[in-house]
């Protein structure tokens, strides 16, 4: 290849990414069939996640990794170049982003709910657990959430690197094939750019102001904040409060279905959980219908969202706790 770059830039308009992840999680679900027949349906539900890691890891070994394209990639014929665009990547960067992409998120959750869960029994046992490393981790997420929506609105203004773990290792896409300037429609995806860092700064500004609220709430007497935290707490106002509320095991909200005077109306072969094939604690149904735990099914649409039984879509605001 000559110093000049010969192949065109993908931009936003065909990079693959809905089709690879077609893909993935058609992958995923065979790979889920086959580890069923093998190990059966309980281990399916104790491990969503490594599953899902696999799946990944094994779709990308087997293309990107040997220096092959995706199928997403072969549909809109694009390869990898370096940043200059220039060369082709080396096996190094291809396999970082492998890893930063398959396995990295998934070490990173794990590491947020083992400090969740020390958290929650050093708050059982007495003990304070508002260290700087506890404070970090319980608004992790958040903060992450916003990177990833930041890099997306960069992507959508300039057109390259859709994956933050391509950014990070410099995989970015060209055309397998020679196109004449003239002859190339770019869509401007500017506008969408836009939009989403109008929807950060307003998070940002609606964060503040809880975080002044709360600053403002501290430095109340006493007694003005313990009646307004009774006030707050005969209300539930959204899903999360309702999650921490069962997580603080609240018996005011708390509705544990080995208590056959709770929900009567559900049927004793329907009071347990598909997932922990135990009494529901929170039962919450999906948009299909479908009844779990709160805890179960939350921990299993994050990794895959959709329904365990019939595989319909269902993301977390869809989930609907009964009373």
């Amino acid at each position: 290849m000559s110093h000049s770059r010969q192949l065109p830039f993908a931009d936003a308009a065909t990079i693959a990414h809905q089709k690879d992840a077609y893909f993935e999680s058609s992958y995923r679900s065979q790979l889920q069939d086959l580890i069923q027949i093998i190990k059966g349906q309980r281990f399916i539900n104790a491990h969503p996640g490594e599953i899902t890691v696999l799946a990944k890891a094994v779709y990308l070994a087997l293309t990107t990794l040997i220096g092959a394209r995706t199928l997403g990639e072969e549909y809109v014929d694009l390869i990898y170049v370096n940043r200059s665009g220039k060369k082709l990547p080396k096996l190094l960067p291809r396999l970082g982003f492998i890893v930063a992409y398959a396995l990295v998120p998934y070490l990173i959750n794990k590491s947020i709910k083992y400090a969740q869960i020390k958290k929650e029994k050093n708050l059982e046992n007495g003990q304070k657990a508002d260290s700087w490393m506890m404070k970090f981790l319980s608004s992790y997420c958040d903060v992450l959430d916003t990177l990833l929506n930041l890099h997306i609105a960069i992507f959508y203004f300039k057109g390259e690197f859709y994956s933050l773990s391509k950014r990070l290792f410099g995989l970015r896409y060209a055309f397998g094939h020679y196109k004449e300037p003239e002859k190339m429609q770019r869509g401007n995806y500017s506008l969408l750019g836009a939009l989403m860092v109008i929807q950060i700064t307003v998070k940002m500004l609606m964060n503040l102001k809880e975080y002044s609220d709360e600053y403002i709430n501290k430095e109340e007497p006493s007694k003005e904040k313990s009646a307004l935290d009774e006030e707050n707490d005969a209300k539930i106002t959204s899903i999360t409060q309702l999650n921490q509320l069962s997580g603080n095991f609240n018996p005011k909200y708390l509705v544990d279905l080995s208590d056959k005077s709770q929900l009567p109306y559900l049927q004793d072969e329907s009071r347990n959980c598909m997932l922990c094939l135990s009494p529901m604690v929170t039962p919450s149904a999906a948009n299909c219908g479908h009844l779990y735990c709160w805890d179960c099914i939350v921990d299993w649409i994050r990794e895959n969202p959709e329904c365990p039984l019939c595989r319909q879509q269902c993301l977390e605001q869809h989930l609907l706790p009964l009373k």
